[in-house]
């Protein structure tokens, strides 16, 4: 499994839920950023950042990066940025499953 970390602008967000959620990325949190340790003035107001965590199975981990790479493209804001963690272990509190079976 992998937990898929995304920071993005608030202007591609909805369009970026909405692509993972087609390739079935449901198990999404968003984050609002609110600024970040180099700035020494109030955090810009004018165009937010979000940071998106997606929790994936393997086999779907490098679809979520192509897919938030396809919705940033080339024109990303210079704060986006895409990071892969390999979690050691997810569990579904109510039901202790344990491993991918936490997932779905």
């Amino acid at each position: 499994m992998k937990l898929v970390t995304a920071i993005i602008s608030s202007q591609k967000l909805d369009e970026a839920r909405e692509a993972l959620l087609e390739i079935g990325a449901t198990g999404l949190t968003i984050s609002r950023i609110f600024g970040d340790a180099f700035e020494r003035h109030a955090p810009r107001t004018d165009d937010c950042l979000f940071k998106l965590e997606i929790l994936a199975t393997e086999r779907l981990a490098g679809a979520v990066v192509e897919s938030i790479i396809g919705i940033l493209g080339p024109d990303a804001d210079e704060d986006a940025r895409i990071l892969v963690f390999e979690p050691q272990q997810a569990v579904r509190i109510r039901t202790l499953e344990s491993g991918e079976e936490a997932l779905g």
